[in-house]
């Protein structure tokens, strides 16, 4: 990866070399001031429009400028960047050195040369795709079979949610999608995986608690046992929950450790008057 505080401290040299200010030097590139300073302190680089520019205004090559020979670079400077992506290895180093200068689109044509040739480095991308592109390759890795733990907290989380139950429904585990899911698909998928008579406790920690709530009482009326989902339910659903069960002549021994003492004198007060 490009040495961005040694980058900057090049400029500033060049820069000076021409007896020139910053603010000149942001009037001659087309930039504010302040991105001519955030790239003598190493804070950013100049990105790929502005590189040969530079390159041009100070009499040297883009090289000279980063310290460094990127085939990559010079592809993406000449419009060649698919073919060269096509037709070459790229290493991890050399895709992350270039990331940050390089413009949406053409970051977004590197990450599909990537993903169709071999997947190999894919994540290196995620931080830079916007929230369409993401769900694209998401959707073009579990088509080739291949999971997307590893970018799951990039995707946009109506995305997660969709991918989950689509992924769900192909009987693949989604365990690993919960924590990046809203809870309107939580529930949607909870209620699905009870519709099949399969068991929910992996995802209580993760569901509203008012969603535990109404599955819980949804699981008792059917007389599956809720012991599992006290732990994550609200103090009104465990006081119905223990109505109900008093009601049937059932006991709450289970119970009372969950249960707030106000509720449950009121309950006991109730049923044994």
């Amino acid at each position: 990866m490009f040495n961005m505080k040694q980058v900057g401290k090049r400029i500033v040299t060049m820069r000076k070399a021409l007896n020139m200010t910053q603010t000149e030097l942001a009037d001659k590139m087309d930039v504010s001031f302040q991105a001519v300073s955030n790239w003598e302190r190493g804070n950013s680089m100049p990105d790929i429009s502005k590189l040969p520019e530079l390159a041009a205004l100070f009499g040297c090559t883009v090289d000279e400028i980063l310290n460094e020979k990127s085939e990559l670079l010079h592809s993406a400077m000449t419009d060649s960047l698919q073919a060269y992506v096509e037709n070459n290895e790229t290493s991890i180093e050399e895709l992350e050195a270039a990331l940050p200068i390089l413009k949406p689109v053409q970051i977004e044509q590197l990450a599909d040369g990537v993903l169709l040739k071999n997947g190999d480095n894919i994540e290196i991308f995620y931080p830079y795709l916007d929230a369409d592109t993401l769900r694209e390759v998401a959707e073009r890795r579990i088509e080739q079979g291949e999971a997307i733990g590893d970018m799951l907290e990039y995707l946009d989380e109506d995305d997660v949610g969709k991918l989950a139950l689509k992924q769900y429904e192909q009987g693949k585990s989604v365990e690993e999608f919960y924590e990046y899911m809203d809870g309107e698909q939580l529930a949607e998928l909870a209620k699905r995986k009870i519709g099949k008579g399969e068991p929910i406790e992996e995802l209580l920690e993760y569901l509203d608690e008012d969603d535990v709530g109404s599955l819980a009482l949804e699981q008792y009326e059917q007389g599956k046992t809720v012991e599992s989902f006290y732990d994550y339910m609200e103090d009104e659903h465990l006081e119905e929950l223990a109505k109900r069960k008093i009601r049937n002549r059932e006991s709450i021994a289970d119970m009372l450790d969950y249960l707030n003492s106000d509720v449950l004198k009121v309950i006991m007060q109730k049923f044994l008057s």
